[in-house]
């Protein structure tokens, strides 16, 4: 069997702070007047994930404990599709403050009327089944709508996410599309830069009100936390 070799993006900082829907005129406002000459960098879209745990939700438990090195397994498509789409596998890694990226792209696909998972996630070629192991199973679906903003050199990015819905998919023998549950109260703010620009984080939180902390989506799907 052929080696698969991912696509391995660059180490960066990411810090998150969450809000409340009415905070969202006030975050716009800063982003637009900050010294960074913020522009939308990204036509707005929906992203939809599938996270992929073990039985002992390992993946969860290393989350929540905020073990030094940790993996979140996901396969990642966007919008609303009427029939079969493209999908990146993506194995997030984070290690401490830095955060990368192994993208396994062009390989999958999904079929949004498949009503099993055998034929939800498509592999477009053979070598590429082992990818998604065995002891691996879909836990939950979460979908988001996501603005994208760059600053004026391109070197520090910010997104916001909003009107979170997460399905669960734990022990399903098909795709939950159905009876999910809304995080309509629920804002992400999410600043992003390279490592080797890690001192441009406190500037920018000069200009945009941020208190970071911790926060997964995946987490999120299976124990919410009270809305503001």
């Amino acid at each position: 069997m052929n080696t698969i070799i991912p696509k391995i993006t660059g180490k960066r900082i990411e810090i998150k702070d969450i809000f409340g829907s009415f905070d969202l005129p006030k975050i716009q406002k800063a982003i637009q007047i900050s010294h960074f000459a913020f522009r939308k960098s990204f036509p707005d879209r929906q992203i939809n994930s599938i996270y992929l745990d073990n039985y002992s939700f390992s993946s969860f438990e290393e989350s929540i404990e905020g073990n030094c090195l940790r993996t979140k397994t996901r396969l990642r498509w966007y919008e609303h599709p009427q029939s079969e789409v493209s999908a990146v596998l993506e194995l997030k890694k984070k290690q401490g403050v830095y955060s990368w990226k192994h993208l396994y792209e062009n390989s999958y696909r999904i079929d949004p009327k498949a009503r099993k998972w055998s034929t939800f996630i498509n592999f477009l070629k053979k070598e590429e089944v082992d990818i998604i192991q065995s002891n691996l199973k879909p836990q939950s679906i979460v979908s988001y709508f996501r603005s994208y903003y760059a600053s004026f050199d391109g070197k520090v990015r910010i997104t916001i996410d909003q009107n979170l819905k997460t399905y669960q998919q734990t022990n399903l023998l098909r795709p939950n599309f159905t009876f999910h549950r809304k995080h309509s109260n629920t804002v992400v703010l999410e600043i992003k830069v390279s490592a080797k620009d890690s001192n441009l984080i406190r500037e920018v939180c000069k200009d945009i009100p941020f208190n970071p902390q911790r926060f997964s989506k995946y987490c999120e799907s299976l124990i919410p936390r009270k809305n503001f």
